[in-house]
C-alpha cells in the first residue's frame, strides 16, 4: 500500500473513532435522562408516592437494557433487517465493530427513556409487578417494531417518514401508552373532588425544576446524538438539531409561562414554576422530530405551537377527568403528534411552507396513525391481560395509606407542619 493509501486509511480509522467517542458520550447523557424523569415524576406526585415512581423508574431503565440486548435491538436495527421487523445482532451476536457496540449503547439509552414516559400513567396507582411486565412488553414488542420502520430502514421510512429524533416514532407511541395505562386505571381516589385538589398538587416543584434543567441539556445529546456520528458532513445535523432544541424548548417554556399569567392574571397563583417546564418540555418534544432540517425561526415556532398544544391538552384530559399525573399524556402524546407532522410544514426540503407540496404530509400522517394505533392496540391486550391475573392497580387502601408506606415501609420524607 502507498503511502498515500496508508493516510486515507488511517483518516478513515480516524473520523470512525470520533464518532464512536462522540456516540458514547451522547449514549452515556441520554442514559442520565433517567435521572430527569425519576426526579421529575417523583415532585409531580403527592410525597407518600415518589419512592415507588422512582423505583418503577430504576426498574424499567434496568429491564429495558436487558430486553434491548436480548431482542429489542436485533428487531429495530439488525443488520438484516426486513421492511416489517429485523431479524440479527440478538443477544449482542454478530456485533463486529466498535461503531455497532456504539449504536447498541445509544440507542439502548434512547429506548429506556421511551419506557419511563409510560410510566407517567400508573404514577401512583399501578402495582409493581403489573408495571414490571407492561415494562417488558413495551421494550421488546411495541417500541422496537416503532423504530424498526421509523429509523431502521423499515417500511414507513422507504415510504419517506422523516422523524429524526422520535416526536411521533418515541414521544407519541409512548405516550399513547400513556394514555392507555391511565385510562385502564382509572383516575386515582378523589382525584376530581374539588373538595381533596390541593392533595394532588405537586409535591416540590424544586425537583421538577432541577429536572427539567437536567433533561433540557440532556436532549441536546438525544437530538444531537441522532446523527451517529460527526464525521463526513454529519456534524450540519448535529449542530442544528442542538441549536433548534435550545431554541424551541425556551419558546416554549416562555409560550406557557405567558398563557398560564393570562390564564390566570386575576388570582393569586398567576405565576407557575411546573407549568413553565412543563412548557419546555412540550417544546422540547415537538422539535425532537424535525430538529435536524428546519431553520431556527422555524424552531421558534416550533416551541411556540409545542406550549400551546400542551396547555390545550392539558385542559381537555382534566375536563374528561383523565388523570394524567406527570403530564404525560399532554407533553409526550399531544406534542409528539403535533412534532412529527410539522415536519411535513417546516422541513427545508419537504416542506409545505417550501412549496413543496402535500406528500410528506401525507406520510407523516401516516405514521403517526400507525404508530399510536401500534401502541394502543398491544398496550391494551398487555393491561387487560395483567388487569385478569390480578396486578393491575393497587388496593384502595395501598392508594389511601401511600404506595411508600403501603410497600416499602416509609415515605421518602416526613411532610412536617412548621409553626411560627
Amino acid at each position: 500500500m502507498t503511502d498515500l493509501g496508508i493516510a486515507i486509511e488511517r483518516m478513515e480509522q480516524l473520523k470512525e473513532s470520533i464518532d464512536i467517542g462522540y456516540l458514547c458520550i451522547c449514549a452515556a447523557f441520554v442514559l442520565l435522562m433517567q435521572v430527569g424523569f425519576a426526579f421529575l415524576e417523583g415532585g409531580c406526585l403527592r410525597y407518600k408516592d415518589m419512592q415507588s415512581i422512582m423505583l418503577k423508574i430504576f426498574m424499567n431503565t434496568c429491564v429495558t437494557v436487558v430486553i434491548w440486548w436480548l431482542v429489542g435491538y436485533g428487531i429495530a436495527f439488525g443488520s438484516d433487517s426486513k421492511e416489517f421487523v429485523g431479524s440479527s445482532v440478538f443477544v449482542g451476536f454478530d456485533m463486529k465493530n466498535s461503531k455497532h457496540l456504539a449504536e447498541f449503547a445509544f440507542q439502548t439509552a434512547v429506548a429506556s427513556a421511551a419506557t419511563s414516559i409510560v410510566s407517567g400513567g400508573a404514577a401512583g396507582r399501578m402495582t409493581y409487578i403489573g408495571y414490571f411486565i407492561l415494562s417488558v412488553v413495551f421494550s421488546s414488542v411495541i417500541y422496537p417494531f416503532c423504530a424498526h420502520w421509523g429509523f431502521g430502514n423499515g417500511w414507513l421510512m422507504k415510504l419517506g417518514y422523516h422523524d429524526y429524533a422520535g416526536s411521533g416514532t418515541i414521544h407519541a407511541s409512548a405516550g399513547m401508552g400513556a394514555l392507555m395505562t391511565t385510562m385502564l386505571l382509572k383516575p386515582r381516589n378523589q382525584r376530581f373532588n374539588p373538595k381533596y385538589a390541593e392533595h394532588f398538587e405537586p409535591n416540590n416543584p424544586i425537583y421538577i425544576t432541577l429536572a427539567c434543567l437536567s433533561l433540557w441539556v440532556c436532549w441536546c445529546f438525544f437530538n444531537g446524538g441522532s446523527s451517529l456520528g460527526i464525521a463526513n458532513g454529519a456534524s450540519v445535523f448535529m449542530s442544528r438539531a442542538i441549536m433548534n432544541t435550545f431554541i424551541a424548548g425556551a419558546s416554549g417554556a416562555l409560550t406557557v409561562f405567558f398563557i398560564f399569567y393570562l390564564m390566570n392574571i386575576d388570582q393569586g397563583n398567576k405565576y407557575s414554576l411546573v407549568m413553565i417546564c412543563n412548557g419546555n418540555l412540550a417544546g422540547l418534544v415537538a422539535i425532537t422530530g424535525p430538529c435536524d432540517n428546519v431553520d431556527a425561526w422555524a424552531a421558534f415556532v416550533i416551541g411556540i405551537l409545542g406550549g400551546m398544544m400542551m396547555v390545550f391538552a392539558n385542559r381537555v384530559l382534566f375536563n374528561l377527568q383523565i388523570d394524567d399525573p406527570v403530564d404525560a399524556i399532554s407533553i409526550h402524546f399531544a406534542c409528539g403528534m403535533l412534532g412529527a407532522n410539522l415536519v411535513s410544514w417546516f422541513d427545508m426540503d419537504t416542506g409545505i411552507v417550501y412549496g413543496k407540496g402535500g406528500y410528506q404530509f401525507a406520510v407523516q400522517m401516516l405514521g403517526s396513525f400507525i404508530y399510536i394505533g401500534w401502541s394502543a392496540l398491544i398496550h391494551l391486550i398487555t393491561l387487560l391481560f395483567i388487569d385478569k391475573i390480578g396486578f393491575l392497580r393497587v388496593t384502595l387502601e395501598e392508594e389511601h395509606e401511600g404506595l411508600d408506606p403501603a410497600t416499602m415501609g416509609c415515605c421518602a420524607y416526613e411532610m412536617v407542619e412548621l409553626q411560627q
